[in-house]
């Protein structure tokens, strides 16, 4: 009985280390946008669902071309973000209370 109890604890302490680096992994809400359609982007906002207000165009004063890609960097557990794109021709993209920690592609086609 005692050695069933040992393996059982050993088992967990293994699961738990390999389950440590995942955990640490859906803390980062950093994720790369991929311009996969074919419209040049000229905005990329992206703030926490708990602000008011965009924030400032991630790009500045570049674009993001039709096959390019753009990593968003943000805090650690921030998860749970607004994401807006604004396309060349005008057209706006927007969504709401993604959660960022579960991606690591956020693809415009």
């Amino acid at each position: 009985m005692m050695q069933v109890l040992r393996r059982g604890l050993a088992a967990a302490l293994v699961l738990g280390g390999l389950a440590a680096p995942a955990l640490a992994q859906s803390n980062d809400p950093s994720f790369r946008v991929n311009n996969r359609s074919g419209v040049t982007i000229n905005e990329i906002y992206v703030s926490s669902s708990n602000d008011n207000s965009w924030g400032p165009d991630r790009l500045g004063a570049n674009v993001l071309a039709p096959g390019q890609t753009l990593v968003v960097r943000l805090p650690q557990a921030q998860c749970i973000n607004d994401i807006r794109i604004v396309y060349a021709n005008g057209q706006v993209h927007e969504r709401r209370r993604v959660d960022t920690c579960q991606i690591t592609d956020y693809n415009m086609q």
